[in-house]
């Protein structure tokens, strides 16, 4: 979430979508005492009825007799424990048994208000104290974490509840009737969106952070280890456990777990980028590990890695309440509280921030601390700009070079106006931290760099670097680069495959190289098969083939316990709007319907592509 989100955005967007937490038990509040008045004017009716037809009741006695039922209501009666209205409950039987599942549900329904209420306390409460201090973030969320998600669930059951009871007595008041099927469907979703939520809640997340690099051991890197253990005892704090080298554009510093291929690294763990490391000079590079050490001071990263597990969970556990549907609701209401809480941990992110920068500026000098962002932030934005622009491309390349791209184009993209605007209008990356602006960096540490000094930073060739301090340097970036490359290429490849029509030969070649024609066979001989090809499909109890460009939509359902694909067609009218397919009569109807989907996904990404192309040109 955005640290800049201004009160009216943060409401329109958060805070009023939680409100929907409280719609179902509003309304099951107010339904319960509809239902109630109904049956007490329906049960009022009879009597009077009864004893309009009584022709041995005078009037002054029926009016007598009448003022019993008027005075106290039929649904109040069921629910008395008087001795005086035992008969009366006894003689309304299951009248009396209704009225008390909608009472029951009524007191549900105040429950779940109730709690929403409850939880909106202690959620705005932890998120204010999130705004206080370090050690009240993490405390106002690991109790506003493990408060809420058991008040989270026990909102689920309740509303699950009220959903089903309502799926039954919604119809059955209003109708007369009602939809065995409606039940069980809600009855259903309301169970499993339960269970989904209980198995996040208790469910561990999956905690690897993997990165693309190779670990410098001493013996590889002693020069440049000697110095990171100097920059720390300069500082004050224990040395990084471990020092990784790779392509990425950025640095950084972390007490979680990392893992590199097979190995899995703990302690404090440093990340160094070799690509960045060759464009800063020495003290340069100096002032960005000074900072990386700084968060390691501070205790930025202890506080990061107590943080992450929970957040992980919490992240989890709102995935669940979204995929549940019926507890919709209660995600708008958590996500607004991660909001809160974002909000909170962005603003003591950027205050760390600042104090790294200014402690790196006491052991270097604010001049390093300026150029360095500069150049880091230059280089990650032309390599994003090369690499996207790669990327859009349809043609093939023979070669990606990105490295050799980005050396190549530097200089040029240096002394361009664009440079500026990448600068200025964006943070530097990074894994872990919230970044502040550029501009507000180099307030902070005393500097102000004008456009023609930028240009000469990032133009000015770094005399030496800490590259050479790395006895196989090059060998750990030609590897890098090579699997980096390898991935983009195949990554290329694939997209090209999504967004040819095809319009020649050699595109349809490729489209068909990773979308190729495939045939789905029925269980029983002399059953029909299904073609599938990226144009559309083909099921032999059709007519014709139904191309990808004629459907608008596309759903799986039960019907007769048979499963079925069905495909709604787009201006095909009232009666021949829809084609369906048997997939319990296929050998394999999951992997059918599976690439139906990816297939028509092609589809779609190509027109879209080819549209946006249009509007381009």
């Amino acid at each position: 979430m955005s640290s800049e989100l201004s009160l009216p955005s943060f409401l329109r967007v958060y805070a009023l979508p939680a409100l929907w937490l409280f719609a179902l038990p509003l309304f099951g509040l107010w339904f319960g005492g509809h239902a109630m008045d109904r049956f007490d004017a329906r049960v009022l009716a009879a009597v009077e009825e009864g004893y309009a037809k009584d022709a041995s009741l005078t009037e002054s006695e029926r009016e007598t007799a009448l003022v019993f039922f008027r005075a106290v209501p039929a649904s109040a009666a069921c629910l008395s424990d008087s001795e005086e209205l035992a008969s009366f409950r006894q003689g309304m039987g299951e009248g009396c048994s209704d009225v008390e599942q909608f009472q029951g549900m009524r007191l549900v329904a105040l429950g779940a208000i109730g709690l929403g209420l409850a939880s909106a306390v202690l959620a705005l409460l932890c998120a204010l104290a999130a705004f206080v201090s370090r050690p009240l973030e993490y405390a106002g969320f690991m109790v506003g974490w493990n408060v809420l998600r058991v008040t989270g669930a026990v909102q689920a059951v309740a509303q699950g509840g009220l959903a089903v009871w309502l799926s039954y007595w919604m119809t059955a008041v209003w109708f007369q009737r009602y939809v065995p099927k409606l039940i069980i469907i809600v009855g259903v979703l309301a169970a499993m969106a339960v269970f989904k939520l209980l198995q996040a809640i208790f469910r561990r997340p999956a905690m690897d952070f993997e990165v693309e690099a190779e670990a410098l051991e001493e013996a590889r890197a002693p020069e440049l280890w000697a110095h990171v253990r100097g920059l720390c005892a300069r500082l004050g704090t224990p040395p990084p456990d471990h020092i990784l080298a790779g392509i990425d554009t950025n640095f950084f510093v972390t007490e979680g777990e990392v893992r590199v291929g097979e190995r899995v690294f703990t302690g404090r763990t440093l990340f160094v980028s070799l690509s960045l490391l060759r464009l800063l000079g020495k003290s340069e590079a100096d002032a960005v590990l000074a900072h990386e050490m700084g968060h390691l001071l501070g205790g930025d990263t202890g506080h990061s890695k107590r943080l992450a597990p929970m957040l992980a969970r919490f992240g989890q556990y709102l995935h669940a309440l979204r995929e549940g549907l019926v507890t919709l609701p209660i995600f708008h209401f958590m996500l607004a509280y991660r909001g809160l809480f974002e909000l909170a941990l962005s603003r003591g992110q950027r205050a760390a921030e600042f104090a790294a920068d200014k402690l790196a500026a006491g052991l270097t000098s604010g001049q390093d601390i300026a150029r360095s962002l500069m150049k880091v932030g230059a280089y990650a934005n032309f390599r994003g700009r090369v690499e996207s622009s790669l990327f859009e491309g349809n043609e093939q390349h023979q070669q990606v070079a990105i490295a050799e791209r980005v050396a190549l184009g530097f200089a040029e993209y240096a002394g361009s106006r664009t440079v500026h605007e990448d600068l200025y209008g964006s943070v530097t990356p990074h894994p872990f931290d919230s970044h502040p602006k550029l501009a507000a960096r180099l307030e902070n540490v005393g500097e102000k760099l004008e456009p023609d000094e930028v240009v000469k930073v990032l133009l000015t060739p770094g005399t030496d670097s800490w590259v050479s301090a790395i006895l196989d340097a090059e060998a750990i970036e030609a590897r890098l680069w090579g699997v980096y490359e390898s991935r983009f290429s195949e990554a290329h490849d694939l997209m090209r495959a999504y967004r040819y029509v095809p319009s020649t030969p050699e595109e349809r070649e490729h489209v068909e190289k990773h979308f190729p024609p495939l045939t789905f066979e029925a269980k029983e001989p002399g059953d029909p098969d299904v073609q599938l090809d990226f144009t559309g499909v083909n099921y032999s109890a059709w007519e014709e083939p139904v191309p990808f460009a004629q459907v608008k939509s596309v759903s799986t359902d039960e019907r007769m316990f048979k499963k079925y694909l069905d495909i709604v067609l787009k201006d095909a009218g009232l009666f021949g709007g829809k084609r369906s397919i048997c997939l319990s009569k296929m050998a394999d109807g999951d992997a059918l319907v599976n690439a139906y989907a990816q297939y028509l996904s092609r589809h779609r990404t190509m027109e879209a592509h080819q549209a946006q192309a249009q509007q381009a040109a």
